[in-house]
């Protein structure tokens, strides 16, 4: 047997029902602020889970390959320069 999981909204609600009576019953406005800025955080979380940490500097390509060029660059200067010469 294979259960799909619930997006964050369903299990909220479902939350609220068993242990709150809702909608019967309403939390203290504060209570509710915050069980529903939990569910929203958790749906942007789902949301975000298949996309890299980083994506937001995958998109611009000319940036990274202008970034990539620079690192190279910096990595070849320090790697001629000598300054164990003694004057």
């Amino acid at each position: 047997m294979t259960t799909t999981a619930q997006p964050p909204f369903h299990q909220t609600l479902r939350w609220l029902s068993t242990h709150a009576r809702f909608p019967a019953q309403r939390l203290p406005d504060k209570a509710e602020l915050l069980v529903l800025i939990a569910t929203a955080a958790a749906t942007e979380e789902s949301n975000a889970a298949g996309t890299p940490a980083n994506a937001v500097l995958i998109k611009n390509k000319t940036y990274a390959a202008q970034m990539r060029n620079y690192t190279a660059q910096r990595r070849r200067a320090h790697i001629t320069c000598d300054n164990s010469a003694k004057t």
